[in-house]
């Protein structure tokens, strides 16, 4: 088959609620930096948003996970502290910032040196440091809330509240318990037919129709191709009884017998309202839900405003360019204070949450997509490798800021959201790639006005959401690493339980030290250094170099 029609067909499988849910949920990090960038006149909004809309594309496209593509924070940060007077920056030199960025990242991908970086930073330091720049990206979420009044007007901090307080609801794990629960009743229904003395095999072939009449979930392709039945007359016991289990755990939908007033009354409230609904058998698109609450508040907004309110009224279609010349009177001091005050901040969080941080975090949440070959090597990089973020980075820069393009890179929080949001596939950036090229295409005029009308309380909710996702994987790869070490020292003279907690709490103390940095100075690159030197003093990081280098002296005499 054409790869293109078979890369286009897996993207019209995997269209789901989930996926349209998922990619709204790096909506909180991005849209506030380039809304407030673009305010200053740091950038130009219309080619911003196309050009990072078309990375989304091409990077859903090409890894089939759902790669987040969001701007340089450090870069940000310096940006909007003020003018270049005040030690700030302005558009030129953002843009210069972002193409040295580009080259440097670019390089280091090209000649794979940033295999070095992760040979230098240990995964416990990569830990800590998803844990603080998840606390710092949910205290901002919320530290944005705070600024807000109580009450007075929609955009508040009870609609944070209320909205935080549903995102719990829809957000517990209603599915495994719904799995759960209707595999164990199905169970013993199975039992009881056995006793009952009724043929296996037709309880196995009644079971297994019933789970295929499932209904549709939010993760099953709006356009589902059933698999041919499976004859259960040919299986051995063994493999009968894991055919149920699996015909199980298809969560079928059972048929009410009952027709009573409130049995009917339950039904329709769960049809009515799903947003609502007690026990679903699927996830709440929670995405969805967030997001059409801040369109309806902003669309009440721009429809009650008077002509003395600061929204840019009425909306102008069309007629913004999407492509400029960035680089029009760049100065060599431009490029001076680009290098220096943009792009050498941001290349140790480039390299550490963009590349290092984002690669694990992959890793850990989609292990159905790893590549045998590199996970056999024990590589942490094994879904998107270190060397296809890198030059990801450094393209998507180099090549695009000087057509407007904002300085961009991807992130360990962003994909964190849209996994907690739903999104297991490219589909959701490539959704989300197309919203924001066309929104740059048709309101790129007004776009500025359309995302100022967003509630802030809605979008803290999502960053705050977020950063926890973040901290809670960091907090999963640490113990994971913990479950490795103890395998590879079960030879140990020392017990198993003692020998696990003091490899847990070596292990949480470096990630610790790294994340308690971070949130502190707010720096990445401090709180990875602490991690580095915590590793190497309190960790066994000094012997393990040692160790290292005696293997490299002797393989060397042997050769």
């Amino acid at each position: 088959m054409n790869p293109l029609a078979s890369r286009l067909g897996r993207l019209r499988q995997t269209l789901t609620l989930a996926e349209l849910s998922g990619s709204l949920g790096d909506l909180g990090t991005f849209l506030p930096l380039t809304a407030a960038l673009a305010r200053r006149r740091k950038i130009s909004l219309a080619p911003a948003l196309f050009w990072a809309g078309a990375c989304n594309v091409v990077t859903g496209w090409m890894w089939d996970v759902p790669m987040c593509v969001q701007p340089m924070k450090s870069v940000a940060a310096v940006a909007l502290s003020g003018s270049v007077e005040e030690g700030g920056m302005d558009a030129l030199s953002v843009t210069t910032a972002g193409i040295l960025m580009g080259g440097i990242v670019l390089v280091l991908g090209i000649t794979n040196l940033v295999e070095v970086v992760n040979w230098v930073v240990p995964l416990t330091v990569v830990c800590g440091i998803q844990v603080g720049v998840g606390i710092r990206l949910a205290s901002k979420g919320m530290k944005d809330v705070m600024e807000l009044a109580w009450g007075g007007g929609y955009d508040c901090i009870g609609l944070a509240v209320g909205c935080a307080v549903m995102c719990l609801f829809w957000l517990r794990d209603n599915e495994n318990r719904h799995a759960a629960d209707d595999g164990q009743r199905r169970g013993e229904q199975y039992e009881a037919m056995l006793s009952q003395g009724n043929d296996p095999d037709a309880i196995l072939n009644v079971e297994m129709g019933q789970g295929r009449q499932q209904s549709l979930n939010i993760y099953q392709p709006l356009h589902q191709q059933y698999a041919q039945p499976v004859h259960p007359t040919t299986l051995t016991s063994s493999e009968r009884t894991d055919a149920l289990h699996s015909a199980v755990s298809l969560e079928p939908q059972i048929p009410q017998t009952s027709s009573s007033p409130s049995s009917l009354l339950h039904q329709l409230w769960n049809k009515s309202c799903c947003c609502l609904h007690l026990h679903p058998s699927k996830p709440h698109p929670v995405g969805i839900y967030l997001f059409l609450i801040g369109s309806i508040f902003a669309a009440i907004t721009l429809s009650t405003a008077g002509p003395d309110s600061s929204y840019d009224l009425p909306l102008r279609f069309f007629g913004a360019p999407i492509a400029i010349h960035a680089l029009e009177g760049a100065t060599p001091t431009d490029w001076t204070i680009g290098f220096f005050r943009g792009a050498l901040p941001q290349l140790p969080l480039t390299a550490l949450n963009s590349i290092l941080s984002v690669c694990c975090l992959a890793h850990d949440l989609y292990p159905e997509k790893r590549h045998v070959a590199l996970e056999a090597r024990g590589r942490t990089d094994a879904v998107v490798t270190r060397r296809q973020v890198s030059i990801s980075v450094g393209w998507m820069n180099l090549f695009l800021c000087p057509l407007g393009a904002m300085p961009c890179c991807h992130g360990a929080g962003g994909l964190a959201g849209q996994h907690r949001f739903g999104a297991r596939h490219g589909t959701s950036v490539v959704i989300l790639g197309l919203f924001k090229m066309g929104l740059a295409v048709l309101f790129g005029g007004s776009a500025l006005t359309l995302l100022d009308a967003l509630p802030v309380a809605v979008l803290g909710v999502m960053v705050a959401i977020a950063g926890l996702e973040l901290v809670g994987t960091g907090v999963s790869m640490l113990v994971e690493s913990v479950e490795k070490e103890k395998e590879r020292m079960t030879g140990s003279r020392i017990l198993r339980g003692t020998l696990a907690k003091t490899i847990l709490r070596e292990k949480t103390f470096v990630a610790m030290v790294t994340g308690s940095v971070i949130i502190a100075t707010s720096r990445t690159d401090y709180g990875a250094l602490a991690g580095w030197v915590a590793h190497m003093i309190y960790g066994n990081g000094f012997l393990d170099f040692v160790a290292w280098a005696i293997k490299k002296i002797r393989s060397t005499r042997d050769v």
